[in-house]
């Protein structure tokens, strides 16, 4: 077992940093007035349960996670007598909580870790470091992040929420989950062009962003707009282009161009195709039109004194 160990007094820019670690032989623990950070149990063997007066109980079994916030009261009972393994990382800092939340692991409960040997050993390997003097309170706290991290992917709540999730998904054929899936994705990736339109974004780095690769994103594009993904990208910018020159009947090509994110030339060659003229001869199109305008409108105001 390894023996409750403090990391000493953090730095005040860490938004995130490591409290204490440690391991032992499962026994009673009963804090009324809680913890002063948030405390990462893992029970490697045994079975327990936790109590928070005012909240329920919830039992925990070996290969399982389950998190506390500061300040809460509660008590762990061991249910056997068995000397189960506990280990338990103390995080604290004015993000952790947030990055808890983010990660969905302060979901009220116990939460299983798949392949919860490695997640053990990390914590060890945790302690010994700090108690070899290795390890410093600001690599620490990356190693932290990481953790939360890598514990977020490999999680499976035990909620009822999960299941009825899990009753659904058996629940619906196998077309209609790819279709609800594809339905998702596609709905991401025109999101993100519509956004990033005037980045150099690539095409298959959005389908990246949502899971496929790019021919199949150009199969949903050609699907449901008959078109490929990148000749989608690229109307929607000459689209946002011509909308920016009626907002701005004086401004150069270039200006237009640079704009949305398109070389100068290209952009030329590529508005012509889609609108039937160069945006030179627009530009011109709509300052005559305008001048027209002005000379035709009131004249009133000639005559103020």
């Amino acid at each position: 077992m390894l023996a409750f160990r403090l990391t000493g007094l953090p730095d005040s820019r860490l938004p995130l940093y490591l409290y204490c670690v440690g391991t032992q032989e499962e026994k009673v623990q009963f804090r009324p007035d809680g913890f002063p950070v948030y405390q990462l149990f893992l029970l490697r063997s045994g079975k327990g349960e936790f109590k928070v007066p005012g909240e329920g109980a919830w039992t925990v079994s070996a290969g399982e996670l389950f998190v506390m916030e500061p300040g809460v009261a509660h008590e762990y009972i061991p249910h056997s007598k068995t000397h189960g393994e506990l280990g338990y990382i103390g995080i604290g800092g004015e993000a952790a909580g947030m990055v808890l939340r983010s990660a969905g692991l302060l979901a009220m409960g116990p939460l299983r870790l798949s392949e919860f040997e490695q997640f053990w050993s990390r914590v060890t390997a945790i302690w010994h470091s700090l108690d070899d003097g290795m390890t410093e309170m600001w690599n620490s706290s990356t190693i932290i992040y990481q953790l939360i991290l890598d514990m977020s992917r490999s999680t499976l709540t035990l909620h009822d929420e999960t299941e009825e999730r899990e009753a659904r998904s058996r629940s619906l054929t196998r077309s209609e989950r790819e279709s609800e899936s594809a339905n998702e994705a596609f709905t991401r990736a025109v999101s993100l062009m519509h956004t990033h339109y005037q980045d150099d974004l690539l095409l298959k780095h959005v389908a990246e962003a949502v899971g496929y690769s790019v021919q199949h994103l150009n199969r949903l594009f050609h699907q449901r707009h008959g078109v490929t993904g990148h000749q989608y990208m690229q109307r929607l910018r000459l689209q946002k282009a011509a909308e920016w020159l009626n907002k701005h009947p004086r401004a150069s090509v270039r200006e237009a161009a640079e704009t949305v994110g398109m070389e100068v030339n290209y952009f030329i060659r590529m508005y012509k195709r889609e609108f039937g003229e160069t945006p030179g001869k627009e530009i011109k199109h709509r300052i005559q039109l305008k001048m027209e305008k002005d000379s035709t409108g009131p004249v009133d105001h000639l005559y103020e004194v």
